[in-house]
């Protein structure tokens, strides 16, 4: 595991104290950018962002200058897109991935069947036929305006939730109610027919820690994924969120991790670390000693996850703390009222002890070029 020098991981936060009070030069994003950091090592790397970057323009420099890949936070997913079933609005999302092309960026889609973020007849649809037309038309729509644009696409986002009413470890979904499992595989059928240049993947979180609650997800996952794969079913890759809580679960094992890891691999699957972030709701108030905790905590899991060759891609949750999910949930804000801290840049756009972090585990990651 890398050692991270304290020096280099504090230094992002140069400008924390004051950062409101200083000019936006002085909190440039550093260079090499994550991104070059990345590709150095045969990594891509990406931000996700929404349209309120259109109002924060510093945001919008910020990612652009570091992210080798954008992806739209909110835009791709199917309330937003379509929010009456047949009545599409793509401009939103056209926005962002026109702003990715414009820069010659990479860009990746999320999530085109997931149970939250529905409109209402898709929620309440249990009908086989109707809940098969329904995602019929809605990925071939999608997938269909932006077939060959996208390097990736979250196909099924969030289907494992093991309990005892919930067969094989599966998500009771409006999907799953309606087809069962089979609705992962019609998912992958139908984006795989409409975009075969997609790297097609399957999304999920708490995969990593050594808890009871995250082994009987890792079990169910690896089942799952050898079941779709005995059945041919066109999946390449899997997603692991990477949303980092530390204090608020387990510990990480790195052999125990590492070992998922390696088993995914060996399905012959890439993986991709597609939301990681560091919520910090249950570490300290002062921002010194809460920035230091997150980098430590990211430096720890991005050490294993980058040890391993089948990882193939980073990005963060996020770009700065001015614009950030966890703020907004009632289940990961702070309970002090503090404004969270997720991301690589504070809210002045200054970098973070996470950013550091992050560009020493890219240097200290082995070289994937030419394999």
């Amino acid at each position: 595991m890398a050692i991270v020098d304290r020096r280099s991981l504090l230094a992002g936060a140069a400008c924390l104290g004051a950062a409101p009070l200083l000019p936006a030069a002085a909190c440039q994003a550093p260079r090499p950018s994550l991104a070059a950091l990345a590709e150095a090592r045969g990594l891509l790397f990406g931000m996700s962002v929404t349209t309120s970057l259109e109002h924060l323009p510093r945001l919008k420099q910020v990612a652009l200058a570091e992210a080798g890949m954008l992806v739209p936070g909110v835009e791709l997913k199917w309330a937003g897109i379509e929010p009456q079933p047949g009545r599409f609005d793509f401009a939103p999302a056209d926005r962002l991935l026109d702003l990715a092309r414009a820069q010659k960026l990479k860009a990746r889609g999320h999530a085109l069947v997931w149970h939250e973020a529905l409109p209402t007849e898709v929620a309440q649809t249990r009908a086989p036929a109707a809940m098969t037309a329904l995602m019929k038309r809605h990925i071939q729509t999608v997938c269909g305006r932006y077939a060959g644009l996208l390097h990736s696409w979250d196909v099924v986002n969030e289907p494992i939730e093991p309990g005892p009413d919930r067969p094989k470890g599966l998500r009771r979904t409006p999907f799953f109610e309606a087809l069962g499992e089979e609705y992962i595989d019609r998912a992958f059928g139908l984006a795989a027919e409409t975009d075969a240049s997609a790297i097609l993947t399957l999304n999920e979180y708490d995969l990593e820690l050594d808890t009871p609650w995250h082994a009987s997800r890792r079990a169910a996952m690896l089942d799952l994924l050898n079941r779709l794969i005995r059945r041919n079913v066109p999946i390449r890759a899997l997603g692991i969120q990477g949303h980092l809580a530390p204090g608020r679960q387990g510990i990480l094992k790195p052999e125990i991790f590492a070992a998922f890891l390696r088993d995914v691999a060996s399905l012959g699957l890439s993986i991709f670390i597609t939301e990681f972030d560091v919520v910090d709701r249950e570490l300290p108030a002062p921002v010194a000693k809460r920035d230091e905790a997150a980098a430590r905590a990211a430096q720890d899991y991005l050490a294993v996850a980058l040890a391993e060759p089948a990882v193939r891609l980073l990005v963060t949750w996020g770009v700065s703390d001015a614009d950030n999910w966890v703020d907004g949930n009632e289940q990961f804000r702070r309970r002090d009222g503090l404004p969270a801290r997720p991301n690589p840049y504070d809210d002045a756009f200054c970098p973070k002890p996470l950013r550091a972090a992050i560009a020493e585990a890219l240097r200290a990651a082995p070289d994937r070029r030419g394999h």
